[in-house]
């Protein structure tokens, strides 16, 4: 898949006040947008920063993903529901469907094109991409427009409690935006996606490595959030003529590999970017960009 435009918002939450979005949704967006949730304020964000310099096709698709979804929307259904024996909102509680993000990004941005959330827990963005290369390699889009969003929710020593991480870990919020198109399209691209794939175990990892080495292009190998420094050091050892990537100090949220190939482009690369993560269950995503 060629990326002809990419846009990201990314910030470190440092307290339970939480950094106000509306007035950034209206300077990215040119609109007031009201009575929509974070989840939504960031979606609209990512997806206005992607395309505001962007002619879209109206059928362009919009595939959203996330690591747990609208958590902000879905704590206040449930609290009102098993707290207080209420039932929730109406607006709140259509919220909760996180599709409801693709309809808002979809209406302002004029899209007309399919739309589908996808979440996982592990390497959200990547199972999108997987999602969005399907359609596009088949024919049924064109141009689809990718997108991953993470949101804080308050308090932080909750909020670190449902990603498992520990009590001190710096965390954040993110929306990564990518608009695509198929590989024989015409038009200049900023790069190019050439695998996204998952591997079962470490021996199938090393196995596609060996067929997709290279002795003379150089690569940069960024590493996952998830991946602990032995995993790094044995990739290392696994890839010739790479160098390490590490972006830069960004903070813990799921989609964190939207982060990492946004910072990749936005620095004009001269090579190409292997991006390897993996689970507690000892699978690996991989995810190549060359340009």
């Amino acid at each position: 898949m060629k990326i002809l435009a990419h846009g990201h918002y990314s910030a470190a939450v440092h307290d339970d006040a939480l950094p106000p979005l509306k007035d950034l949704v209206k300077a990215t967006t040119g609109d007031a947008v009201r009575r929509v949730g974070r989840f939504i304020q960031l979606a609209l964000i990512g997806a206005g920063r992607c395309l505001q310099q962007q002619t879209t096709p109206a059928e362009t698709a919009v595939y959203l993903t996330s690591g747990r979804g609208d958590l902000e929307t879905t704590l206040a259904v449930l609290t009102q529901m098993v707290e207080h024996g209420l039932p929730p909102k109406p607006l709140t509680f259509i919220n909760t469907v996180s599709n409801s993000a693709c309809f808002y990004v979809a209406k302002q941005f004029a899209l007309h094109g399919r739309s589908q959330f996808v979440t996982r827990r592990y390497a959200p963005l990547e199972s999108a991409l997987q999602l969005a290369a399907l359609d596009l390699q088949t024919d049924a889009v064109r141009t689809a427009l990718v997108g991953s969003v993470d949101i804080c929710t308050a308090p932080l020593s909750d909020h670190r409690q449902r990603l498992g991480v520990a009590a001190d870990t710096r965390v954040g919020e993110g929306s990564h935006w990518f608009l695509l198109a198929q590989n024989h399209a015409t038009g200049t691209a900023l790069a190019q996606i050439d695998h996204i794939a998952s591997f079962i175990d470490r021996n199938a990892l090393t196995h596609w490595l060996q067929q997709h080495s290279t002795t003379t292009a150089t690569r940069a190998l960024a590493c996952g959030q998830h991946v602990d420094d032995n995993t790094a050091h044995w990739l290392q050892n696994q890839i010739a003529h790479q160098h390490l990537f590490t972006g830069d100090n960004s903070a813990w949220y799921d989609s964190h590999s939207g982060h990492t190939l946004g910072v990749f482009l936005e620095q004009k690369p001269t090579q190409s970017l292997l991006h390897v993560d993996c689970d507690p269950d000892g699978r690996f995503n991989v995810l190549q960009v060359s340009v």
